[in-house]
């Protein structure tokens, strides 16, 4: 009898402790590696913007965007002001790329990344390359933009940069890393974080 109370007693610890294990890694996964930590948050003309390690977001008609970049890393690309207010109120964008292109792996993320964010917004994305090719991407060129569905074109070059030229956006990237740089200014621009600035 007091044997039985005994192994009775060992599995109940057991069980137990499996419990408490369980719960422990549940709530990690579902309230986060970091949720004592405090959140840095920063404003930025008039928006808050919260700091959470690798990328930024911030929250805009209810709706949480996500950016790889402050708006101050971003800011000083020089950007055509008429290229940003070409995307504003756009219900559909082109975004576009040369398939071999140098940077074409960042460039297709940022790309990604584009229609990630605009989709929240009601903004249909048509991802395509310049020419084509053996996948089932479309063909989309500057020569399709309109004012109603405006053509984004990334493209590599030896600074990085933002322009309209002929009713297409051009993004120049000049490093790796400035394919997201540019899809964080376009955003930034198009939602009011950044505004007109004096390098266009």
């Amino acid at each position: 009898m007091r044997r039985e109370s005994q192994e009775k007693r060992k599995k109940f610890l057991v069980y137990l402790l499996g419990f408490v294990m369980l719960a422990s890694t549940f709530s990690v996964i579902f309230f986060g590696f970091a949720a004592g930590a405090t959140k840095n948050i920063v404003k930025y003309n008039g928006f808050k913007l919260v700091d959470r390690g690798n990328f930024w977001t911030t929250v805009i008609d209810k709706k949480e965007i996500l950016f790889s970049y402050f708006p101050s890393d971003v800011e000083q690309i020089p950007t055509e002001n008429e290229a940003i207010e070409k995307l504003k109120g756009a219900v559909e964008i082109d975004l576009t790329s040369d398939f071999n292109d140098t940077f074409a792996q960042s460039i297709a993320l940022a790309q990604f990344q584009t229609s990630d964010a605009l989709s929240n917004f009601n903004v249909f994305v048509r991802t395509g390359f310049t020419n084509e090719t053996k996948t089932n991407f479309q063909v989309i060129t500057c020569n399709i933009s309109t004012n109603f569905v405006p053509v984004v074109y990334f493209k590599s070059s030896n600074e990085t940069k933002i322009y309209l030229k002929d009713s297409c956006i051009t993004g120049e990237v000049s490093a790796n890393t400035d394919a997201a740089k540019i899809k964080d200014r376009l955003l930034y621009g198009m939602f009011g974080l950044i505004k007109s600035n004096a390098n266009s």
